[in-house]
């Protein structure tokens, strides 16, 4: 018998007592046997997906509160333990605000632009597949799509397929910091 099905059986249990419920009154309303229910709550049987909804709906809940990784815990990245970096040349500072989790395929992060006049050579144009969301916190950031460009100021945002070539950059002497979301996630 697997975990999830010693966590269903626990479950059915645990709820059923919660609502004063005898086998034989949750076999009833669920039209299953109370000798399978009870071998289901002593992990003995696994349910089928059909008899799991109908002890679900006999019990109020949804099918899904019987499996706890269906719906998984946040993941909290606190602000003193993110990772910061750069790549080799460029003038972008990253600081994670995702971890990489183990059900999604999102990166989330902060992107600090140094000014120009204190710039590393522009960040190269590229492609990828995926799609990115930027939106402008502090200064303002130019975004290349092929050959036009885009100034966005702070409260701005914009979304876009990666698959066409793009890139960022800052041109004024200020700081820029965006906040971006990108999937799949390149971190």
């Amino acid at each position: 018998m697997d975990t999830t099905t010693l966590i269903i059986g626990q479950k059915i249990k645990e709820l059923r007592a919660q609502r004063g419920l005898t086998l034989d009154e949750l076999a009833e309303r669920s039209g299953c046997t109370p000798g399978f229910l009870s071998q289901v709550e002593r992990n003995k049987a696994a349910p089928s997906i059909t008899t799991l909804y109908a002890v679900a709906e006999a019990l109020g809940v949804k099918i899904t509160k019987f499996f706890p990784d269906v719906i998984n815990p946040p993941k909290v990245m606190r602000h003193d333990h993110r990772d910061t970096f750069h790549f080799q040349g460029s003038a972008i500072v990253y600081s994670l605000l995702s971890t990489k989790f183990s059900y999604g395929a999102i990166g989330a992060f902060l992107m600090t632009f140094t000014p120009a006049n204190q710039a590393l050579p522009t960040d190269e144009t590229r492609a990828h597949m995926g799609e990115e969301l930027y939106y402008i916190l502090e200064g303002v950031l130019r975004l290349w799509i092929g050959d036009d460009f885009y100034d966005l100021y702070p409260g701005d945002s914009v979304y876009f397929k990666s698959n066409i070539r793009h890139r960022l950059e800052n041109r004024s002497n200020q700081i820029v910091v965006a906040l971006g979301l990108i999937t799949p996630s390149l971190f």
